[in-house]
C-alpha cells in the first residue's frame, strides 16, 4: 500500500512492540523472494517479476510522508477535507488535520508497498517477533502481487470527490491482504481456509479493535481512528463472504467490477446482487452569495454512521440507522477570504432505501446535529428541525419522504432561501436497481 495523505490509510501495524535487531529484519527480507512465491501460489495470482524491498527508520518515513503531503494536489486535497471534517463536528475546529495524518501513519506504518516505485518497504519498528513479520511482509507482497496484475494505482484512482467509492476499493485491497495473510497462516500448519463458516470472519473482525494502549491512533478522534481501520475490518469480511463457497478467482472479479460504496463492503450481499448508490449532484446554492465550494465528498454508510457517532449517538443506534442509506453527497463551501471551518458550510443531500430507513436516519441525525450546535432549538415543524447558534448561523435537517436535506452553519441571511435552494440544487439520479425496504444492519 501507499500511505497517501487524505485517502486515510493504515499499514498493517505492530505498535507498542520493541524495535527489531538490524540483522531481523536483514533476514526476513532475505526470504522475500521465498515468501513471495509462496504468496502468489496460495493467493492464485503471477508472479510476473521480483519485488524489491527495503528498510527505512522513523525518522526517513517521517521525512516521505512530509514531502507526499507537500505535493500540490495532496496539500490542497487534505486541507478539504480536514475543513469538512471540522465543519461537520467529526475532529476539533481547531485541530491540524494534516499533521494529525502524518503523526498516525508514522506511528503506525509496519511496511508498505508503493505502487509508484514498485518497491516494498519495511519499517525498522516492524517489532521483534519474526513469526508476524513475516507475516506483514506477506500481506505486502500480496499488495505487489495485486498491482502485477489488476494495477493498483489504476485502481484507486478516483476523484476527491468519490470518497467512499474509495474507501471501498482500500477495503477489498486490504481485505484482500488481511485473508491472504490468514490463509498462509493456516497452511504452515496444514490447515484449510475458514471462510466457509461466517462466523469465523465476524469473530476476527470483532478482535480487529482499535488496541486501547494509549497511543496516537487510540487518541484519535473517533472519525480517524474507524475510517483508517474500516478496510482491515470490513474488508476481511467482504473477502471472506466473496471466498465463502469460491476460490480467490471471485476476489479477481471484484478488481475487474470493484464495489462503488462502503454499503456493498459493509453488506456483501447488495454488492453481488449489483445494488449501486443513488447518484446525487449538488452545486453551490446562489442563495450562498460569496461562498465558493471547497469540498465535495459521499459519506456513505460509514460516514453518515461516523457522523452520527462523533456526536453521541450510540454505536448501535448510528449503525442501525446507517443500514438504511441508498446514496449521499456532501459539500461545504467557504468564502474565499475566509477559510476557518467554523465560517464555513456545509450541505448534504441523501437517500434512502424507504421512507422508514429515512425516518430512522433523520430521527438520529436530528440527535447528533442537536449535539453539534452550540445553541437553542428555533423550531420543530413536523419534518424539520432548525437550530439557531450562539455565533449567529442557523442549522437544519429537513426530509421529504425518502430524502433528506441537512445544512450546517448557514448565515442566518441566507436560511430562508437556502432552505428551498438545498433541495433545488441538488440532481438525483436513478440507481441501478430498485432497492429492498430494508437491510439488515452489521
Amino acid at each position: 500500500m501507499r500511505p497517501v495523505l487524505g485517502a486515510v490509510v493504515l499499514a498493517v501495524a505492530l505498535a507498542g512492540v520493541a524495535a527489531a535487531d538490524p540483522s531481523s529484519l536483514d533476514l526476513l527480507l532475505a526470504k522475500t523472494e521465498k515468501v513471495a512465491r509462496e504468496v502468489a501460489k496460495i493467493r492464485g495470482l503471477t508472479l510476473k517479476r521480483p519485488i524489491p524491498n527495503e528498510v527505512v527508520d522513523k525518522d526517513e518515513l517521517r521525512r516521505r510522508l512530509l514531502v507526499m503531503s507537500a505535493e500540490d494536489k495532496t496539500a490542497t486535497e487534505t486541507a478539504a477535507e480536514g475543513l469538512s471534517l471540522a465543519r461537520w463536528g467529526m475532529i476539533p475546529l481547531s485541530m491540524d488535520y494534516k499533521a494529525l495524518l502524518i503523526d498516525l501513519l508514522t506511528e503506525q506504518i509496519a511496511g508498505y508497498y508503493d505502487p509508484d516505485t514498485k518497491k516494498l518497504t519495511i519499517s525498522k519498528t516492524a517489532g521483534d517477533d519474526p513469526a508476524w513479520a513475516e507475516m506483514v511482509l506477506a500481506h505486502e507482497i500480496d499488495h505487489g502481487i495485486q498491482d502485477q496484475n489488476f494495477d493498483l494505482k489504476k485502481f484507486e484512482e478516483l476523484p476527491a470527490s468519490e470518497g467512499d467509492a474509495a474507501a471501498a476499493r482500500r477495503a477489498l485491497v486490504e481485505g484482500d491482504g488481511i485473508a491472504l495473510m490468514i490463509e498462509v497462516m493456516l497452511a504452515r500448519t496444514g490447515n484449510s481456509p475458514p471462510w466457509s463458516n461466517p462466523e469465523v470472519a465476524d469473530s476476527i473482525e470483532k478482535a480487529m479493535t482499535v488496541p486501547g494502549n494509549g497511543d496516537g491512533l487510540d487518541k484519535a478522534p473517533l472519525a480517524i481512528r474507524e475510517a483508517m481501520i474500516f478496510p482491515y475490518r470490513a474488508g476481511l469480511s467482504f473477502v471472506a463472504a466473496l471466498r465463502r463457497r469460491q476460490p480467490w478467482t471471485a476476489v479477481d472479479a471484484a478488481f475487474a467490477k470493484p464495489p462503488r460504496s462502503t454499503e456493498q463492503i459493509l453488506h456483501p450481499e447488495r454488492y453481488l446482487a449489483g445494488d449501486e448508490p443513488v447518484p446525487i449532484e449538488i452545486t453551490p446554492p446562489v442563495a450562498l452569495r460569496g461562498f465558493g465550494s471547497a469540498h465535495v465528498t459521499v459519506w456513505g454508510e460509514l460516514g453518515f454512521s461516523l457522523f452520527l457517532r462523533s456526536h453521541g449517538v450510540d454505536a448501535a443506534t448510528a449503525t442501525e440507522a446507517a443500514a438504511g442509506w441508498g446514496g449521499d453527497r456532501e459539500m461545504t463551501l467557504v468564502k474565499p477570504e475566509d477559510k476557518r471551518p467554523q465560517r464555513a458550510v456545509g450541505v448534504s443531500r441523501s437517500e434512502w432505501d424507504s421512507e422508514a430507513d429515512a425516518l430512522e436516519a433523520f430521527e438520529a441525525a436530528e440527535k447528533a446535529l442537536d449535539h453539534a450546535v452550540t445553541g437553542a432549538t428555533i423550531d420543530h415543524v413536523g419534518t424539520r428541525t432548525r437550530w439557531m447558534a450562539l455565533d449567529g448561523t442557523v442549522t437544519w435537517i429537513d426530509r421529504r419522504g425518502p430524502s433528506i436535506v441537512m445544512v450546517i452553519g448557514a448565515p442566518a441571511w441566507s436560511a430562508e432561501a437556502l432552505a428551498t435552494e438545498a433541495w433545488t440544487a441538488t440532481t438525483i439520479g436513478k440507481p441501478a436497481i430498485k432497492k429492498p425496504a430494508k437491510k439488515s444492519a452489521k
